[in-house]
């Protein structure tokens, strides 16, 4: 089984788990800060789903269900930074 596409996904999680750390620090509004990470999560999903879209053939569903799943996997990490930020804010104030 190749490990470069287990390294790739685990790379894009752990930039999503620390941009959502970091824009919670950003002093926007919040309007603004759902689409920056709207903006940053959905780039690589829409990489498989939009092929998956505009093909039918036998790997259109897969690649669909990939980047749904990739989708729901970056929101959980952004969520996950958030709130790990809010946590470590409220535990030093």
């Amino acid at each position: 089984m190749p490990v470069l596409p287990h390294i790739v996904l685990a790379l894009y999680l752990l930039f999503l788990l620390a941009a959502g750390w970091r824009l919670w620090v950003v002093g926007w509004r919040g309007v603004v800060k759902l689409a920056t990470a709207f903006l940053l999560v959905a780039p690589m999903p829409l990489l498989f789903i939009l092929p998956g879209l505009m093909r039918r053939d036998a790997w259109s569903g897969l690649l669909v269900q990939l980047g749904i799943t990739l989708l729901v996997c970056g929101m959980a990490c952004l969520a996950g930074g958030f709130s790990a930020a809010r946590l470590r804010a409220r535990r030093r104030g």
